[in-house]
């Protein structure tokens, strides 16, 4: 029987959540079976709709209950238990990260607390009452609203030059970079990579058949030298914000890469996948708005400023390789929500986008300088932290009698869940550096100082 735990710091929700996705996982509930109203609910364990419905809608979102019509909730048929479940996309998203944790550094999903979801179900319930306008909007390369809308917002905060009709809307990156990786296969046979870099970018293409060209990112800085050597025409970048060290590649080096794409006729993935949250200074302009040959493919995400539940994510075609995406069109499946397509248009058009990622820097940019001084009181001289001038990582280096898998697994073992910078390479470096990154987006700012006093413990006590 569900009891809310008042004594914790969950949120209320977040204990609902929890509750109905161990019964329907552990098959205590079963498909078909009724959930209680949203009201009934409520008032058995004394908190709001709103919170309920929170709940609700979270567990609805990741397939766990479904709603037909206007009746009540019930759970949906969900097979295989997902804890167990195995599919493409494990490397990038092992079992382990589908645990539970009591504190996640490793996710860069948002804390929901931040997120006006009663503004976003307004809109929902508005998309959903014109069902003559959903089948209007169903275009296999994005509903025409949210082009136009991304069209504008993405011209205007990344100087990206992206006419709607040259804009495809994908769910999410890898099924973006599904599409890319058809397109680009007969012009080019290997990739590129940073190295540290983007795993799940990397394994798309690699099990695509394309060679994985590693080249090293050095205090920051692509190796051009390297580049050049390696005969490749192909290559993904994220030159805003590299991941996972953070840096920002220098305008010099943009125009040089540039150059070299002209010259070998060759075609750069630019992955600005959170150009958004940057805290001091201007935003950095994109690769693509400096592109004048056509050789930039700009992949945009929204999920650093947007609840898990909404994967949406866009890239801006070059004129050529958009003619080759309409020739072959036909073989290219929409997989994105239409009604979550046109709600997230009218979240853009109406300004609430601008003030979602205005009250999320303000609130990042607090919880980044919160982390970096919680973790200098608490490890001092073992740990070194960098500043957090943009996303939502701190990037830590530590000093420690172990190595970085124990550190790792004695995180775990505190229901910390922690990001090993060795993780992001293509083959492990050899020098173990014992350095992490840790999120701060998903941990709500009044449990980050127990959050990283659970993370000194395990690092630093004692085990037995």
């Amino acid at each position: 029987m569900l009891q809310i735990d008042r004594t914790l710091k969950i949120p209320y929700y977040v204990q609902i959540y929890r509750y109905y996705r161990r019964e329907v996982e552990g098959q205590r509930m079963i498909a078909g079976m009724k959930l209680p109203s949203v009201r009934e609910l409520a008032q058995t364990v004394n908190v709001s709709k709103m919170t309920v419905e929170k709940a609700y809608y979270q567990l609805a979102s990741e397939g766990y209950i479904l709603r037909r019509n206007k009746a009540r909730y019930e759970v949906a048929f969900v097979g295989q238990s997902r804890e167990t479940a195995g599919g493409p996309g494990d490397e990038a998203a092992p079992a382990a990260s589908r645990r539970s944790y009591l504190y996640d550094f490793g996710s860069g999903d948002m804390d929901m607390e931040r997120f006006p979801l009663e503004i976003w179900r307004k809109y929902m319930n508005k998309v959903l009452s014109e069902p003559a306008y959903l089948t209007a909007c169903n275009d296999e390369q994005g509903v025409p609203d949210l082009r136009d809308a991304l069209s504008r917002y993405v011209y205007e905060t990344r100087g990206v030059y992206a006419p709607p009709e040259r804009i495809v809307v994908g769910a999410g990156t890898a099924a973006l970079l599904g599409v890319l990786t058809s397109l680009l296969r007969e012009a080019h046979s290997d990739i590129v990579v940073e190295n540290p870099g983007f795993r799940l970018g990397r394994e798309l293409f690699r099990n695509m058949g394309y060679g994985i060209v590693p080249v090293a990112i050095r205090q920051g800085i692509l190796d051009m030298d390297a580049l050049e050597r390696s005969g490749a025409s192909l290559v993904y970048v994220s030159p805003s914000h590299q991941f996972p060290t953070g840096t920002v590649m220098p305008i010099g080096m943009r125009r040089q890469l540039l150059r070299w794409a002209e010259e070998r006729e060759g075609v750069i993935i630019e992955d600005d996948y959170d150009s958004e949250l940057r805290y001091y200074g201007r935003p950095i302009p994109a690769l693509q708005g400096l592109d004048t040959s056509g050789r930039v493919i700009y992949m945009g995400a929204l999920s650093k400023v947007l609840p898990f539940f909404v994967r949406l994510s866009y890239m801006v075609l070059p004129p050529k390789l958009m003619e080759l995406y309409n020739e072959r069109r036909s073989l290219f499946r929409q997989g994105a929500s239409v009604p979550e397509q046109c709600v997230l248009a009218a979240y853009i058009q109406s300004g609430e986008l601008a003030r979602q990622v205005r009250r999320l820097r303000k609130d990042y940019q607090e919880k980044g300088a919160l982390m970096e001084r919680l973790l200098l009181e608490a490890f001092g001289k073992d740990i070194s932290v960098s500043r957090v001038v943009s996303g939502v990582y701190c990037h830590i280096a530590l000093q420690s009698p172990y190595d970085e898998s124990e550190l790792r697994r004695r995180a775990e073992e505190r229901g910390c869940r922690v990001l090993a910078m060795q993780s992001f390479y293509e083959r492990p470096e050899q020098a173990d550096t014992k350095e992490f990154l840790l999120s701060f987006s998903k941990i709500p700012s009044q449990d980050l100082k127990q959050a990283v006093a659970a993370l000194h413990r395990a690092w630093t006590e004692k085990e037995g």
